[in-house]
């Protein structure tokens, strides 16, 4: 019978009041990560757009790092020939990368770079300072020697060519000098060659000519908490002397040097596209596919599987991460997407935010802070069965299952965007709009019953206000358009508490008493047992107050004298 009684009523009697219980998996993953970042912004409040990077206008005839092509979380030094990761406190283990403003097709160029320093990391932080230092061409991605036409030398004494390492020369670290050697001069292929601290490493790299094509080589810097110092031929004297016929990229003649396209000058003739869609209906496809279609746009797609791929230490061997460390460093990269997203509207760039966006003050809420952009929408709603069969391409893929309670959550709340004045245009990258929402209308309802009822919050406000109507016992209240306190007596008739003219409260007739009672009783009377008795005056007195300035307010729109 107790059982029962503690079953509550209603058909939803076995969910209603009961906590659900979570299950151990749903904890853990990518999805559940990026779903409570997305929560728990479209809860806060909108901030204000944050104020542009100042920007001075460049020596076109000066080799420099280039901050338009660089990752949007490194920090080039204020001369631009050096820098270091923006968020190497909170995220140590994310790589920061960026390449030159100029690159070269021939003759024999080279470049210096010394790591300056280790950069202090949080305590417990099992991160270690890396730096990686080469040659790329334009377009490739910031990850150094991971993708085609990309040759980096890394710190670990390592070579690395499209993902493929090898060991090569010496390790090398803080305070280290690197050069950089391209040789352009023999007819069939570009060597590529290293030093350290003076001391030549031989070549590392031959890559044909007719492969390369016109493509031009960019120095091109990749740093995990350290910091790195360029150059390329401003200073007057070299590190370390440099081979012979070698020349530094500053002193080719700018009519043979390759600069890349020029940034944006002004916001208005940036975009940013905002991607909204459940968990794998195939926004990252969409937005890769229209990156690729658009490379003059030069889009920077910011979304978890980018900044995961920037956060892994990649090797000869492959790195095997426990669940635990997987788990940590997913919902770091979910983190570090946030902060991306914050920083994002200063820069003059083309930006894909490639989240799922369900939430309508999130959506709101992100575009608002790239005002003077170009602010698009891309809805992706696929039909029920290719949505199906893209989750369990997902599955396949990344080795786990979105969370029920995640993809409930995002369905119930999943908002489909109009057109307003922080929207310039909404686009359907699939089904169209007609199609689209009859199908989120029914993804909405069934998740709403599936869920559990949400609790409600308790509002204080009213709770308070409820306790002083209790606590006032003010009797028959107004009459004749006076208000009456506790003793059915007009206020400024009654004798309060306390001697006349005099506002103390309780306090001063508690110490009244409590003289008396001394006399009577002698010093050694316990009084505080009369403490809670006088303190019911103590209330009404405050009471007073309140109930004398609400009626100043109301009727001479003034706060009464105290």
């Amino acid at each position: 019978d107790e059982d029962d009684k503690s079953k509550p009523a209603g058909s939803d009697g076995e969910r209603r009041g009961v906590k659900r219980q979570r299950d151990e998996k749903d904890e853990h993953g990518r999805a559940y990560y990026e779903f409570r970042e997305e929560a728990y912004n479209s809860r806060s409040k909108s901030p204000p757009p944050p104020e542009e990077e100042p920007r001075e206008d460049d020596d076109e005839t000066v080799v420099i790092l280039d901050t338009y092509t660089s990752d949007l979380h490194f920090k080039a030094s204020k001369d631009r020939y050096g820098g270091q990761p923006l968020f190497f406190e909170r995220f140590p283990s994310l790589w920061s990368g960026a390449r030159s403003t100029h690159g070269v097709t021939k003759g024999k160029i080279c470049f210096e770079a010394k790591v300056t320093q280790y950069l202090p990391v949080k305590e417990g932080s099992t991160e270690i300072p890396l730096f990686r230092v080469g040659w790329s061409v334009d377009f490739s991605r910031s990850q150094l020697g991971e993708d085609e036409f990309s040759y980096g030398y890394d710190g670990r004494g390592l070579k690395v060519e499209n993902g493929q390492f090898e060991e090569f020369g010496q390790s090398f670290g803080e305070n280290d000098v690197i050069g950089c050697f391209a040789n352009f001069q023999d007819e069939e292929v570009v060597e590529i060659s290293f030093s350290k601290n003076g001391e030549e490493m031989g070549t590392a790299f031959q890559i044909p000519k007719e492969s390369l094509g016109d493509r031009a080589l960019l120095p091109h810097v990749l740093c995990k908490n350290c910091a790195v110092e360029l150059n390329f031929g401003q200073k007057e004297e070299p590190f370390f002397p440099v081979p012979e016929n070698y020349v530094f990229i500053h002193s080719v003649p700018v009519e043979d040097r390759i600069r890349t396209p020029l940034p944006p000058k002004t916001t208005e003739e940036c975009e940013v596209l905002l991607m909204v869609g459940l968990p794998g209906s195939g926004k990252t496809q969409w937005a890769q596919k229209h990156t690729q279609e658009n490379r003059e746009k030069r889009y920077n797609i910011l979304g978890t599987e980018i900044v995961l791929h920037q956060m892994r230490t990649r090797g000869p061997e492959p790195e095997e991460l426990d669940a635990k460390s997987r788990d940590q460093l997913i919902q770091q990269a979910a983190q570090c997407l946030s902060k991306l997203v914050q920083i994002a509207p200063r820069a003059k760039r083309n930006f894909i935010l490639d989240q799922c966006n369900v939430y309508n003050s999130g959506q709101r809420r992100k575009l608002l802070a790239f005002k003077g952009f170009s602010r698009k929408v891309i809805v992706i709603v696929p039909n029920e069965d290719d949505w199906k069969k893209r989750l369990e391409l997902r599955k396949e893929a990344e080795g786990e299952d979105v969370p029920e309670s995640v993809m409930l959550e995002m369905k119930a709340n999943y908002s489909l965007p109009e057109k307003n004045d922080y929207l310039d245009e909404v686009i359907y990258g699939e089904l169209t709009k007609e199609e689209a929402q009859p199908l989120v209308v029914k993804y909405k309802e069934e998740a709403r019953k599936l869920l559990p009822p949400s609790e409600k919050r308790a509002n204080r406000r009213n709770n308070r206000n409820k306790r002083n109507r209790q606590n006032r016992n003010r009797g028959q209240g107004y009459v004749g358009g006076q208000r009456r306190g506790y003793d059915n007596r007009v206020y400024g008739q009654q004798q309060y508490w306390g001697q006349p003219g005099n506002r103390g409260g309780y306090r001063n007739f508690y110490d009244r008493y409590r003289g008396d009672y001394d006399r009577f009783y002698g010093r050694d009377y316990e009084y505080n047992r009369y403490r809670d008795y006088y303190r019911q005056y103590n209330r009404e007195w405050q009471n007073y107050y309140q109930d004398r300035d609400r009626y100043y307010r109301n009727y001479y729109g003034y706060q009464g004298y105290r």
